[in-house]
């Protein structure tokens, strides 16, 4: 083995021994008083601009406009979103670029030492917290000119909402982890307008906003802009290649429909524009780069239509919302003879509205539990399926994802006219995108 190989390997089973320790956390033993006191132990405090990004979906989308705009311009970008879809460095990116184990490693190890060390009792920050630390950790050492962050769950109880924002977004605000959050629109809308601040820009980036997200804003003082009357987007109807975004100071023109396929990504630009728009007089950016960099902006898993037959669309979604909107992108893919659905979700996600919404839309059914603890079972998923009246011969139930897809595949070879969708979760793009690429090696 070449130096630089067993050095990657020894850095690669460091990462993997500190990812380890943190994932055994009990994440209800480091709040956030905990993650202050490591904050200020660590003397974290950005000195760049910070979008926060929250919101129930889109939030990806948004982050991956931002940064890929941003880094096309030439700016230093830092970039912290979750989940991942393949490994952790995902997570934490620089000018989109995924840090390297080295990096992360050591701003993983000297997190957990001070928590170890300088905390009594000791604490385990767990994974989502250490990574929000560790990459401003990053950030600060890396110079970057301005960081995207992803909110976690909900926004004023998030870590990641220590950190002061210099702009906060809200994509959506839609029913998904009612149990941390409440079960209504008004109660959720309230925890993520958490992350608006006083005299700063607050974006809400759809329709019809909640009552106590306007409330909010108004109580604190934040300047909000939303969808539809501060800004917005026009398609061009004589021209379905391109569509334009207006603000309340500025106006882009003729913008290509971005590489992200779905009816909710012109918002996202829209989105992401307005907020750009704010930042101008620091961080101008050219018509030619946004277009640019809107052909070129990636995003794993939000209606990706992989190349090849039978086609395979991967999509993340999970929730309700985020289910109607791959079923309204659905409508506008060519006629396919069958489409086959590889579908997996965890337990703690509404998987009774979800299968209700798209119950009839796929002619067969290949289903699996996810990895890991959280999977809601086949069985489960199975019973779920046939009370909505899908027929027991049109669901095949599977030992994993992988397996579920192979079942699928199997089904579509015999037509190049059907279509597979793989969804439900993070974990079902995963292992679908894996075993496609085994497969069309």
């Amino acid at each position: 083995m070449e130096l630089n190989q067993l050095n990657q390997s020894i850095q690669t089973n460091q990462l993997d021994q500190l990812i380890n320790h943190l994932v055994q956390a009990d994440s209800s033993v480091a709040g956030l008083d905990e993650a202050n006191i490591c904050i200020n132990g660590l003397n974290l405090y950005p000195s760049y601009p910070i979008i926060l990004v929250g919101g129930t979906n889109g939030k990806g989308s948004v982050c991956a406009y931002l940064s890929t705009i941003l880094s096309t311009a030439g700016y230093r970008v830092g970039s912290f979103t979750s989940p991942h879809i393949f490994n952790y460095n995902e997570r934490i990116c620089l000018n989109t670029v995924p840090i390297d184990d080295a990096t992360l490693s050591q701003a993983l190890q000297q997190i957990i030492n001070f928590c170890q060390t300088q905390c009594t009792p000791p604490i385990n920050l767990g994974i989502f917290k250490a990574f929000t630390l560790a990459a401003h950790l990053i950030f600060i050492q890396q110079k970057i000119d301005i960081a995207i962050i992803e909110v976690g769950i909900g926004g004023k109880q998030d870590v990641t909402n220590l950190f002061e924002p210099t702009i906060s977004v809200t994509t959506n605000i839609a029913l998904d982890h009612c149990e941390l959050l409440g079960d209504t629109l008004e109660k959720i809308g309230l925890e993520k307008a958490g992350i608006f601040r006083p005299s700063k820009y607050s974006f809400f980036g759809s329709a019809n906003p909640p009552h106590t997200l306007i409330n909010y804003a108004q109580q604190i003082g934040t300047r909000l802009e939303q969808f539809g009357v501060d800004f917005g987007l026009s398609k061009n109807n004589e021209n379905e290649l391109s569509f334009d975004v207006w603000c309340a100071d500025k106006k882009y023109y003729s913008l290509p429909y971005p590489q992200l396929r779905g009816e909710a990504q012109p918002r996202n630009v829209a989105t992401s524009l307005a907020v750009l728009s704010k930042l101008s007089h620091q961080f101008p950016v050219s018509i030619g780069t946004i277009k640019s960099a809107l052909l070129n902006t990636q995003l794993i898993g939000r209606f990706q239509v992989m190349p090849g037959y039978p086609q395979i669309i991967l999509d993340v979604a999970h929730n309700p919302h985020a289910v109607m909107n791959m079923l309204q992108n659905m409508v506008k893919l060519p006629m396919a003879k069958q489409t086959i659905a590889v579908f997996g979700i965890a337990k703690d996600k509404d998987a009774e509205q979800v299968l209700q919404l798209c119950h009839n839309r796929f002619d067969k059914w290949c289903i699996a539990k996810i990895r890991g603890d959280r999977g809601l079972s086949a069985v489960t998923i199975m019973d779920i399926l046939k009370h909505h009246h899908v027929a027991e011969q049109n669901i095949i139930k599977c030992d994993s994802i992988s397996g579920a897809l192979n079942a699928a595949y199997q089904i579509a070879a015999q037509d190049t006219t059907s279509r597979i969708i793989c969804f439900g979760s993070f974990l079902v793009v995963e292992e679908a995108y894996q075993t496609i690429s085994n497969m069309r090696k």
